[in-house]
């Protein structure tokens, strides 16, 4: 069976009950890259070489991974029905290497810089919540003042809102540690309360889509000449500073959701400068000293 012919057959209706999100992408690497290169191919005819051929002849090292990661899931089903006798998959591909991402993240100095400078306008609530408790920017768009418990300090996160093709896409959190009750600090809780009024009901960001809050976070940060990183580096910035602030990795996992605490490790146990510093003052007289 040609590669094409499966894909569109039997593959993408395999997909409709996936997110809406996750579709898009996946249509979008089928589309661009996938099916210009293997629609005429036949599904036992696959190499190694020729895939490896293929994945060098990105531009992207990240776009040559999400391309083959959504055409070895083709391959893959192609696999189980029967179509091919050839699980390309199972041998050794050389993916293109990717350069090691280091989100930058503010200092708590700036932090508390651009708190202050969103004093009293209308995303002041959201930043709290975004920058105070580590939420992804698709949860911190989505969370209702009926989400928070001020009395207890928590806020709740029930739904992942997106933007996807054009409009509005409201799901479940996509695992059962995203969908969490997480701690506010006490100064978040009472500007909050500040902010509620009481009687505030809907969204944090009132009707604003995620790309809008983006947009008007960036430009009243640089209006004001405020220290700031992109949106979804807002939780980047919790997860380090609370590490540096002594906070067990365990504990931080739990509080941004992450399924495996190794996904915490990676990204936010980075030790500063300060800290490594402290570490060879201690080790010097420890040799010096014997």
């Amino acid at each position: 069976m040609l590669f094409g012919t499966f894909a569109s057959t039997v593959w993408k209706p395999s997909c409709a009950k996936l997110r809406e999100c996750t579709l898009v992408g996946y249509e979008s690497a089928l589309n661009r890259h996938i099916l210009p290169q293997w629609s005429g191919k036949d599904l036992d005819s696959i190499t190694v070489a020729d895939i490896e051929s293929w994945l060098d002849s990105f531009d992207k090292p990240g776009a040559a991974r999400k391309a083959w990661a959504v055409f070895r899931a083709i391959l893959r089903l192609a696999f189980r029905r029967g179509m091919t006798d050839n699980d390309v998959t199972r041998r050794e591909i050389r993916l293109p290497r990717l350069r090691h991402y280091e989100p930058r993240v503010l200092s708590a100095q700036e932090v508390r810089k651009l708190l202050k400078g969103f004093y009293g306008h209308p995303l002041e609530a959201w930043l709290l919540v975004s920058v105070c408790a580590g939420l992804r920017r698709c949860e911190s768009v989505g969370i209702e003042w009926s989400d928070l418990d001020l009395r207890r300090g928590t806020v709740t996160v029930k739904r992942s809102v997106q933007w996807v093709a054009g409009h509005e896409t409201v799901t479940e959190p996509k695992t059962d540690l995203s969908r969490r009750t997480v701690a506010l600090p006490r100064f978040a809780v009472k500007r909050l309360a500040e902010l509620r009024h009481g009687t505030k009901t809907g969204r944090l960001v009132g009707n604003l889509n995620a790309n809008q809050v983006a947009n008007r976070y960036k430009s009243w940060c640089q209006r004001m000449k405020l220290p700031s990183v992109p949106p979804r580096n807002l939780r980047h910035t919790f997860g380090t500073l609370a590490i540096k602030a002594g906070t067990d990795i365990s504990v931080v996992a739990r509080q941004l959701g992450h399924s495996d605490i190794q996904t915490t490790a990676r990204y936010y146990l980075k030790p500063d400068l300060s800290v490594l510093k402290d570490m060879q003052r201690a080790w010097q007289r420890l040799v010096l000293t014997c």
